[in-house]
């Protein structure tokens, strides 16, 4: 059975989604001076993705995007918060299931990758409103379409 676009698109994210977590969890996990440009082009790689996906839509879309963007940003730090600096007993006591050093890895990886596509997609929203978004013309030609000033 062929795979349909909105399939193949959110396989596509979810691939975007964890090489940016990989390039966190590289640069969080090891200890090598070497880590950090394997890293960032991971992420870099990973955000990419994750704009590409984002390439059709309109400026609405995009801000709806970013808002869904962040919202899953702050669903994903929340465990990360509790397991690394419980503010109270109850927080410490919920903070100690993710005590290990992996599961601190993992949460620090997707906390960090989700804020880094909230980041890419809020950045798109924000050309795409002031004008640079494709499809659309360019602010130039805007001006020079208005006759501008001479």
């Amino acid at each position: 059975m062929p795979r349909t676009g909105r399939s193949r698109s959110i396989l596509f994210l979810a691939g975007s989604v964890a090489i940016v977590a990989l390039g966190v969890a590289g640069n969080t996990g090891f200890d090598s001076p070497l880590r950090t440009i394997p890293a960032l082009l991971l992420i870099a790689l990973g955000v990419a993705g994750v704009t590409r996906t984002t390439q059709e839509y309109s400026t609405t879309q995009l801000r709806h995007t970013a808002k869904r963007w962040w919202l899953l940003a702050f669903a994903t730090f929340l465990p990360y918060a509790l397991a690394t600096a419980p503010a109270s007993e109850s927080a410490a006591a919920v903070g100690d299931a993710f005590a290990s050093p992996v599961a601190s890895l993992v949460l620090e990886s997707v906390a960090g990758a989700t804020v880094c596509c909230a980041v890419s997609v809020t950045v798109l929203y924000g050309f795409a409103r002031y004008g640079i978004h494709p499809g659309r013309p360019t602010p130039e030609e805007r001006v020079l379409a208005d006759g501008g000033e001479e």
